[in-house]
């Protein structure tokens, strides 16, 4: 394994340590900005923070609320006035003095930012570092490892807002690739799998679409990042006395273990909520333990109803053993 000399200096690197962290970090805070569609830099935003918090100023009033020197607040203000995002303009009160504003799409940019791109990144570094404690070369050790674990790009991405929306055709064939992975998948972690009690993909293309065309007002709801790439899935069907059946959860096996499931699973509640919706009503494999036990802590009860497993239907997978059947769950949404 390579060493690491910033790490292994401890105190006497630190300072060249914090700055390759901070330069991690970031290179992942360009990667959200430019999926919000903005080409701001890192460094750029707190001058563009400034403009829009104070308004207009000139460049010793910037050097000072920014703790930067003036030469190096002038060199990034003219970085932004070349990219259109601030104007430079001579004071009024005094001819030497250089004024600087937000333009026009500076303004849009600093309103984008702050509802598409600081939250999630507040998010993000909140995540890693709220619980830290210790010494201090203890915790910039801890953030290293989550970041390395999960670079700050990807968990902004986990903490956007989860919108459901409803899937169209187009949509089934990466559908059924993720709930085959989901459920059945060999690179998955086995405790969220079927794979050691069934054989055989979970669902095909055909029967998906057969199930949707069966059951017109069931809803088939996607949950996608930023990027559009497709994170989970859920199915919701409504029932009698305000119930509705939830079933094919899934979550893109490389997002399980890190709280994807329960922010899916909330959003399902709250679409079902939304409709009407008094109670959810779901079925599991009844030796899937685990999952059994993650839908109790979410408030799911088992009612003592079971329903038989199909036995002889190859649509569903080959069953390896002979005494599978589903466990019905019960929640009521307050």
């Amino acid at each position: 394994m390579t060493s690491d000399i910033l790490r292994e200096g401890r105190h006497l690197f630190l300072g060249s340590r914090l700055k390759r962290l901070a330069e991690q970090m970031q290179a992942d805070v360009i990667l959200v900005a430019q999926r919000a569609g903005l080409p701001i830099q890192p460094g750029q935003y707190p001058l563009l923070a400034a403009l829009d918090e104070r308004g207009p100023q000139t460049i010793g009033e910037l050097a000072l609320a920014m703790r930067m020197s003036q030469p190096a607040v002038t060199k990034n203000a003219g970085r932004l006035a070349e990219a259109g995002l601030v104007e430079i303009s001579r004071s009024d009160s005094d001819r030497r003095q250089k004024r600087v504003s937000l333009s026009a799409d500076g303004e849009r940019a600093m309103a984008v930012s702050k509802r598409e791109v600081w939250p999630l990144i507040e998010a993000a570094v909140r995540a890693v570092t709220d619980d830290l404690s210790g010494p201090l070369l203890e915790q910039i050790a801890e953030i290293e490892t989550r970041l390395a674990a999960r670079p700050l790009n990807r968990r902004a991405a986990d903490a956007a807002p989860l919108d459901l929306v409803p899937a169209a055709d187009a949509d089934i064939p990466a559908v059924v690739a993720l709930m085959n992975l989901a459920y059945r998948g060999r690179d998955a972690d086995p405790a969220w799998t079927e794979v050691d009690y069934i054989d055989g993909d979970r669902t095909t293309e055909a029967l998906l679409r057969q199930d949707m065309a069966a059951s017109p007002e069931a809803v088939l709801l996607l949950w996608r990042q930023l990027d559009g790439a497709l994170l989970g899935c859920v199915w919701l069907e409504p029932e009698d006395d305000g119930a509705w059946y939830l079933g094919s959860l899934a979550i893109d096996p490389r997002r399980q273990n890190g709280g994807q499931g329960r922010r899916l699973l909330a959003a399902a509640e709250d679409w079902a909520r939304a409709h009407g919706g008094v109670s959810i009503r779901m079925t599991v494999v009844n030796v899937r333990e685990a999952l059994l036990a993650w839908y109790a802590r979410r408030g799911y009860d088992q009612t003592g109803e079971t329903e038989p497993f199909p036995y002889g239907d190859d649509r569903f997978g080959a069953p390896k053993r002979d005494d599978l059947c589903f466990v019905v769950l019960r929640k009521r949404l307050g």
